[in-house]
Parts: C-alpha cells; structure tokens; sequence
C-alpha cells in the first residue's frame, strides 16, 4: 500500500501492556501496520502468543485510513469497538491493536468487557507512543563541485534527509525529501545553484 501524500499520525513503535479486571487478564499489544497483509501476520503471532486466551479482539486503521474490527467471538462491541476507539482517539493510521483475554472465571458483563478491552487497548497505544511521519520521496541529484554545498544547503532548508553521496566526474546527492516539500526544493535548487 502506497504512503498516504499527507502527513499523518502513526505509533512510534511498538507497545504492550496488562491489565486484570475480576482475576480475567487483558493482554494488549499495539503496533504500526501499513497494510493488511501485514495486520494478518502480526494477529497470528499475537494469536501464537497467547495460546491460552479464548478471544484476541483487535482494531486496524489502515493508511488511507479505512479501519477494520472484530470482537473474536465476544459480544458484539465489547471488544473491536474499544480496540477500534484507542486508535480513532488519536487519529492514528498505519497502526493496529489487539487484546487478548485470558478468562479468569468470573463473568464481566458486556460493560465491564467493554471498559476493560478499551482500557488495556488504551494503555498499549500509550505504551507505544505516537508520532507524526511526514511521507518522503527518493530524489538523487547531480550537481557541479561548485554547486554541492548549495545543494546541500538548499536540501537541508526543505527537511531533506541525505543519505546517499557520490564524488565521481559530478557529484551525486541521494536524498529522501518530504512529499510537501518537493514543489518548494523543485523552485529552490535552480535559483541555488547554476541551474
């Protein structure tokens, strides 16, 4: 699945947490997922994990910002709207959470289900920490000896990373450059260098 053009919200990595509501444990995991392929693979190994829980509710949203849920065989929305809501609350894509149940013997009720899958889902998202991606493009460029500080400088002005260098007969810069700020360095090289 191609970057959303738009900056966006996303976990900064991955991040877990517990919580025991009535001696049943609620065991929550949240982590960046750009896609659905990636969302299968990551719920089998939390699945893999947590062998012993009977529901492993979860929530997705994907880049572009379409969302799946499933409550697992539990009531309906007590477990993926929860899950579904820690990662709505932040406006988060590319991100997905999942609580697995392990049953303690004691019957919750659908609002105390409801609370606690949220609440563990919430703890996880919080353990991961958010942050904001700006989308990037791949530009690699050749300018003259005389041109490269500039360049450089003129890359660095538009939040460019670069992390590719050549010094061959013309030196090449290879650089990731925010989507947002390729019209403005398209502008700026010219007027920086010799053209």
């Amino acid at each position: 699945m191609a970057e959303p053009e738009t900056p966006y919200v996303t976990l900064a990595g991955p991040g877990a947490a517990s919580l025991v509501v009535r001696r049943s444990r609620f065991l929550a995991h949240a982590v960046p997922v750009a896609d659905a392929e990636g969302l299968a693979a990551w719920l089998a190994d939390v699945r893999a994990r947590h062998h012993e829980a009977r529901h492993v509710p979860y929530a997705w949203v994907g880049l572009e910002g379409a969302s799946r849920m499933s409550d697992d065989g539990e009531p309906g929305g007590t477990g993926g709207r929860p899950c579904l809501g820690a990662l709505t609350r932040h406006e988060l894509r590319g991100a997905a959470v999942a609580v697995a149940r392990i049953y303690g013997g004691v019957q919750l009720g659908a609002a105390n289900l409801g609370r606690a899958y949220g609440e563990a889902a919430s703890a996880a998202v919080a353990a991961a920490g958010v942050v904001q991606r700006r989308p990037e493009r791949w530009v690699r460029l050749t300018v003259a000896y005389a041109d490269l500080d500039r360049a450089e400088r003129a890359l660095a002005q538009a939040g460019a990373r670069v992390t590719e260098r050549g010094f061959a007969e013309s030196p090449t810069l290879g650089a990731w450059v925010p989507v947002d700020a390729l019209d403005a360095l398209r502008e700026a090289l010219p007027r920086a260098t010799w053209g």
